[in-house]
Parts: structure tokens; sequence; C-alpha cells
């Protein structure tokens, strides 16, 4: 089912807001992005994917293409971005949002090996977010921003000129905001999978659970452990509460790329028992706080989405504020 107008609004997580929000109040951060996604990281990206992941389309893969597409397809995207499916020799699960003028979603053989049908649709729905939401700028570049940023300043590209904050700072912000997108992305997959126990089991397999067949290991059975990781949520939640402060989750979580498994949980568990979950899927639109209720009053009816990230964009505008590409409204 189509979630006809979707905004990504309706779905967005407090701290992602939040964290954005803190990211690009630091002035020319957007600015350095955007040149170091033109100076070279959308080539590499692009030559990449088209010359060493391997294509899926309705072709080669219909049921896989078609889990896809159907993703796409409750997210309301009018354009399917390129799919594609990348090795990893560590048989991990993996996937990935990437590109801006060319986004594309791309998930390792540990995917396939290790998820069902549902628990690919989460998947799926949560890459697709991060596209939807026009996060794919920040995100290509967050985890290596420094070393960009180095490496570029000694090219004399002038980015030292960009911004008055050291590139580590910026790094730090990029990161955080980073993990922080992360939850939103989890709510957009469970619009598409729409079970909640299938959001948890590919969590789990996330966290290192073996693999989605464990027939011959008598005592691992996936359906079990779905209560017990919930409970586990909800206890690593107080707990979190109580015992850290902002230091200690600081030192914790620097170099981590996602939230802990459980938080997600957490999260995903609290965004349902709220009833937003339910809301957004009979299409009446919900909201957090005063200033996304202007946000998303203030999207004129005739808005529609940017071709190349799917963010909402006004009819008149000239650049979708996702991802900087330019738009063309046509005469």
């Amino acid at each position: 089912m189509r979630l006809e107008g979707l905004n990504p609004l309706e779905y967005e997580h407090p701290d992602d807001a939040k964290a954005l929000e803190a990211l690009e109040n630091i002035p020319g951060v957007r600015d350095v992005a955007l040149k170091i996604w033109e100076l070279f990281l959308d080539k590499i990206l692009f030559v990449e994917s088209t010359g060493s992941f391997v294509e899926i389309n309705d072709n080669n893969s219909s049921k896989l293409y078609g889990l896809f597409r159907d993703a796409c397809e409750i997210l309301d995207f009018e354009d399917i971005p390129p799919f594609y499916l990348q090795g990893d020799q560590k048989g991990t699960i993996g996937a990935f949002a990437r590109g801006v003028d060319r986004p594309f979603v791309s998930i390792t053989y540990g995917c396939v090996e290790r998820f069902n049908d549902n628990e690919m649709l989460y998947i799926l729905g949560h890459e697709l977010g991060h596209i939807k939401s026009g996060h794919v700028l920040y995100r290509s570049i967050a985890n290596e921003f420094n070393e960009y940023f180095k490496e570029l300043s000694t090219l004399s590209f002038g980015l030292a000129n960009l911004v008055s904050v050291p590139a580590m700072g910026i790094e730090i912000a990029m990161k955080y905001w980073s993990r922080m997108s992360e939850l939103t992305c989890d709510r957009a997959g469970l619009l598409v999978c729409k079970d909640l126990d299938s959001a948890i089991k590919a969590t789990i397999k996330l966290a290192g659970f073996p693999s989605s067949d464990c027939s011959r290991i008598s005592y691992l059975d996936i359906s079990a452990f779905v209560e017990s990781f919930k409970n586990q949520a909800l206890e690593f939640e107080k707990f979190e509460m109580d015992e850290f402060n902002k230091l200690t989750r600081y030192y914790i979580t620097k170099n981590n790329t996602h939230p802990w498994n459980v938080l997600r949980v957490s999260e995903l568990l609290k965004w349902v028992d709220s009833g937003d979950f339910d809301r957004i899927l009979k299409r009446e639109r919900t909201v957090y706080n005063d200033q996304d209720t202007y946000k998303i009053q203030s999207i004129p009816k005739s808005s529609k989405f940017c071709p190349n990230c799917g963010a909402s964009i006004s009819s008149t505008s000239k650049f979708c504020s996702g991802c900087g590409t330019q738009i063309n409204n046509g005469p």
C-alpha cells in the first residue's frame, strides 16, 4: 500500500532533527560537504557501484527486486533508484544508501543469506528512508570527513576558508547526527514491513544472531529471542537514563557508525506505543512539536519530491534542501 504523499517529517526522530540543526549551525559545513562531494566523492561512489557491484533488476532476480520495488512504492518514491548487491568476504550483514545526484541502494550477500522477506523489507525501507530524508550527502562523508578535508585542503581547493571550526569537530558532529539519522530510518523501515517483530528480528541479526535458519541448532530459535530483546531494550533505556552522562556517552560512542541495537529497538517500541506509527499508516499526519507543526504546515499542497533524494520540496523551489540538487520546474 503506497503511503500517498508521505513526508519524511511525519516520521522524523526528534534527536535526528536536533542533531542536524546543530550540525548545520556550524558555519560553512554544507558548503564544505558539497565541495567534497562535487570534487571527487560522487565520482568514486558512482564508479565503485557500477564497476564493482552487481546490479539487481527484474530480469535477474524478480523476487528480490520486487521487494525493493514494493519498498519504494510504500514510501511513495516516484522513481526507483538503482539497486546493487555487493560482496563482503566476511559474510557480514550490510546495507547502504549512497549518492546525491545519483542515489542508489546496495546490500551485501549477508542480507540475502540471512533475512527473510519481511526482514528484507525492513532493511530496504530503512535505506530508502535515508534517500527520502535527504541524508545521503552528510552520511556519505561523515565517517571520513577529517581525512577528506585534510586531503583536499592540501590540493589548494580553499576548503579551509569555508569553515571556522576544526575539521575534527565537524566530523564529531557529523558522526553524531549520522547515528541519530538511523533512528528516523528505522521508522521508515517499520513503515515498509509493518511488523514490529520482523524489525526486531532483523535488528537481532544485525547484533550478531548467526543465521536466518538455525533449525540445526536446537537452542537458537530467533522467535524466542524477540520478547527477551524487547525487555532488554526497555531495561537498557532505564540504565542509559540513570547511569550515563554526556561525557561517558561520547567516549563510548564517538567512533560508532550506528546507535546501540537495543537502543534502536527501544526507540521503535516507544514510537509504536505513541500511536504515531498507526496514524501514519492510516494517513493521519503526525507531528512531534510546534516546530515540526510549522514545518509541515509550511509545505504547500502543491509540494513535490526531489527526483534525486526524494525529500519534499516546494513546487517553486530551485534547489532541494535535502541534497542541494538543482530542480527543473519546467516552463
